[in-house]
């Protein structure tokens, strides 16, 4: 007797659920006549033969590469696929796997056989010629509504609703499509926009977001332009990539508009200059990336820039703040805390003592013990004092005190961890004289090249809950060209 499994399928169009079970009927009589052993069915319900991407054939497909049956049983090849190619493949996995492929209604022969590959190959083929009928005419119908400017399902755009097919103005929602493209075009930015619009909801009940707001200012429905079709993504169910379709219909005046021309002209081409801009944004730089660290989440801040009326604004944003929303800590001006990272830095060169300076940091680092379990606790403890402090403040508690603490101890965690990771990359020792000429170095570049001073001494800064920041500086010994 010979093990087997079953296959059926059915799609949407024009059969039903019982269209499946008559298929297992025809199989198990077929099964129990030449000594055929079903161990099971697989069955794909509303699933296209269009493509092999059904969780039951590719099930099927998986227990094959095991080996546990000998064979497959089909109603006809239609059930297995209406796509010839896809038909020969699966026909051929199965013959390197040593599984044969029966039809409970069909003479499928020996695949290896030429005048029975020619009788599948026809079978197979007239399966999907079924299919390009049924799609030119299904096609043929739906374009001649597009043509028609009607309706063709999903969810009508924002502002607008369908009665009878047609599109009509939702005053509820169009005050805010309103709001979005006048805002935009008077040079807004998307954030001033979802400001304005107050929490207002999409279609689909999410709050409108700054990917809708792209979406909406591009939607050329707004001016009353019907298109269907635009972009051709898939053929016979197969992903083929985004390209124009030739059988777009596109239909001037048939939707009533919401925005005006001139309206509508401004905001494309502030969004083509808007993405050239973007295309150059890497390019900017930010003084203090990757240095500035969030008091109440503990993320690093980001560089930023908006554009309002014509005029960028630069900002640094918390990494938390601007990725998920999940941190309401404040943004801060980019000129700002640059001006006054700046300023700090003139002072301490002006005011600094290079060589108590310089002979300090190479006492903590020539003179470390490769025994840092005390540096370790103490570090630990330190990070411990911290944490604890921090989530004092963020209950309530106001202590001016505890906030110069805080400040204090990151101050020495951050001396801790430099110490440990110097001593464990194992550095050759510090010259005190070659320290002291890179500070010299460095006090004369103030003026000269304020990112590379910036990069060998800021540390970290702190940016504090209050708008006010704590500045840690020092030496960064690892990003002054190797070793000292």
């Amino acid at each position: 007797m010979l093990n087997a499994v079953g296959y059926t399928r059915y799609s949407t169009d024009k059969q039903t659920d019982n269209s499946t079970q008559y298929q297992i009927n025809a199989i198990s009589d077929y099964a129990k006549k030449n000594d055929i052993n079903v161990l099971r069915f697989y069955s794909d319900e509303g699933y296209s033969g269009t493509n092999t991407d059904r969780p039951a054939f590719q099930g099927l497909l998986q227990a094959a590469q095991h080996k546990l049956f000998e064979a497959v049983v089909i109603y006809d090849i239609s059930r297995a696929s209406r796509d010839v190619s896809d038909w020969m493949q699966f026909r051929k996995q199965m013959l390197s796997l040593d599984i044969k492929v029966i039809s409970s209604t069909q003479n499928l022969g020996d695949a290896l056989d030429p005048d029975s590959y020619l009788v599948e190959l026809i079978n197979a083929g007239i399966g999907q010629h079924m299919v390009l009928q049924s799609r030119q005419k299904s096609l043929a119908g739906v374009a001649n509504k597009a043509k028609q400017g009607v309706f063709l399902g999903g969810y009508p755009p924002l502002g607008y609703q369908i009665e009878n097919g047609s599109y009509i103005i939702d005053e509820s929602e169009a005050r805010h499509v309103r709001t979005i493209f006048g805002m935009y075009a008077k040079g807004f930015s998307y954030d001033d926009v979802l400001i304005a619009l107050n929490g207002a909801r999409g279609k689909r009940g999410a709050f409108i977001g700054k990917n809708s707001l792209g979406q909406i200012l591009r939607n050329e429905r707004y001016i009353g332009i019907y298109t269907w079709n635009k972009h051709q993504y898939k053929v016979m169910h197969k992903w083929v990539g985004k390209k124009a379709n030739p059988e777009m219909v596109k239909i001037e005046g048939i939707i009533p508009p919401i925005i005006d021309m001139d309206t509508w002209e401004r905001v494309q081409r502030r969004m083509k200059d808007h993405n050239g801009k973007a295309r150059n944004k890497a390019k900017r730089e930010y003084l203090l990336t990757g240095l500035i660290e969030c008091e109440n989440c503990g993320a690093s801040y980001v560089g930023h820039t908006s554009v309002r009326k014509g005029h960028e604004y630069r900002s640094y944003i918390c990494g938390n703040k601007y990725r998920t929303r999940e941190c309401d800590a404040k943004n801060i001006k980019a000129d700002d805390i640059e001006t006054f990272v700046i300023a700090q830095l003139r002072q301490y060169f002006k005011d600094a003592d290079f060589n108590t300076i310089a002979e300090r940091i190479c006492n903590a680092v020539n003179n470390a013990t490769p025994d840092l379990s005390a540096e370790r606790k103490e570090l630990r403890e330190t990070t411990a004092k911290i944490d604890n402090g921090v989530a004092a403040v963020l209950k309530g508690l106001d202590i001016p005190e505890l906030k110069e603490e805080i400040d204090r101890l990151r101050v020495r965690k951050s001396e801790l961890e430099d110490i440990i990771g110097h001593t464990e990359n194992k550095r050759k020792k510090i010259s005190k004289e070659k320290l002291v000429e890179l500070m010299k170095s460095s006090a004369e570049l103030v003026d000269v090249d304020i990112k590379t001073v910036v990069r060998n001494h800021i540390t970290k800064i702190y940016a504090h809950a209050d708008g006010s920041f704590t500045v840690n500086i020092g030496v960064h010994l690892n990003d002054c060209g190797g070793q000292i």
